[in-house]
């Protein structure tokens, strides 16, 4: 039995998370405030992206444009796989063309379902793991908040 994002937003509502189905690109969108994560316009918050892959047959849970790349990619990308590597279940993606990384969780389903406590892990780690490589991901970019308007292009 695939899961779909209608199995998946009841969760979210028993979990007390404020989330937006959206059912034309079948996914659900949830916001958390951060303690140290900075998103790319200046904001502490993390918007995640809880979708269904593979007919149903996995639950992820992404974070797009997690981290600004730049030109600087390969420092960007080890100082997050460092941050990162305890962080169970996470992965980082390069997206080469916003130039930034996006970091994943997922599971597989196949015939099961999808628990609430399940789909909360997924969350929290994503939530972890941006919490943990926005320091690293800063240092590795020189510092600022944002990335230089050159160092962007």
């Amino acid at each position: 039995m695939a899961v779909t994002i209608g199995d998946l937003a009841p969760l979210c509502v028993a979990g007390g998370l404020r989330h937006h189905v959206d059912a034309e690109e079948e996914t659900i969108r949830v916001v958390f405030v951060t303690r140290d994560y900075v998103n790319a316009r200046g904001e502490r918050l993390a918007i995640l992206r809880i979708e269904t892959a593979e007919h149903g047959r996995r639950c992820r849970v992404v974070l797009d444009r997690a981290f600004a790349t730049g030109r600087r990619a390969a420092a960007i990308c080890l100082a997050a796989c460092d941050a990162t590597r305890d962080v169970p279940l996470v992965r980082l993606e390069h997206d080469a063309t916003s130039r930034s990384l996006r970091l994943v969780a997922e599971m597989p389903v196949e015939d099961g379902t999808v628990t609430a406590r399940q789909l909360f892990a997924l969350v929290d780690h994503v939530v972890e793991a941006a919490e943990a490589a926005h320091p690293t991901t800063l240092a590795a970019r020189g510092g600022g908040s944002k990335p230089s308007p050159r160092e962007a292009a």
